[in-house]
């Protein structure tokens, strides 16, 4: 049973991913929109990841990681600012973030 819960996991994080904007929590949305700001990155999505522990009243969810869709991401600078941006802005060890192109942009 304990094996099911990563998978169970995962199903419900992509069938939240459907559409423009959906699924999205409020904060991945404000990164979005922050992000989008950066010279260069174009349209931006992100998508937060998290590693729960315990059950009940007693869960934790602690922030593992970060993937970042960008219009702009084709530019190793974008990439890179966009990157050590959410870095600083989420805590998180270099690594932890990823920057992909997004679809359709050459």
């Amino acid at each position: 049973m304990l094996l099911l819960a990563p998978l169970v996991a995962a199903v419900l994080l992509i069938s939240g991913m459907s559409g423009e904007g959906g699924g999205m929590t409020v904060e991945e949305k404000r990164l979005s929109q922050t992000l989008s700001s950066v010279e260069g990155a174009g349209r931006v999505r992100v998508t937060l990841y998290y590693n729960e522990s315990g059950g009940g009243f007693a869960s934790a969810r602690s922030l593992v990681g970060a993937l970042v869709v960008a219009d702009g991401a084709g530019s190793v600078g974008v990439r890179l600012h966009l990157t050590q941006a959410l870095e600083t802005l989420l805590g998180l060890p270099a690594g932890s973030v990823m920057v992909l192109e997004m679809e359709g942009n050459r």
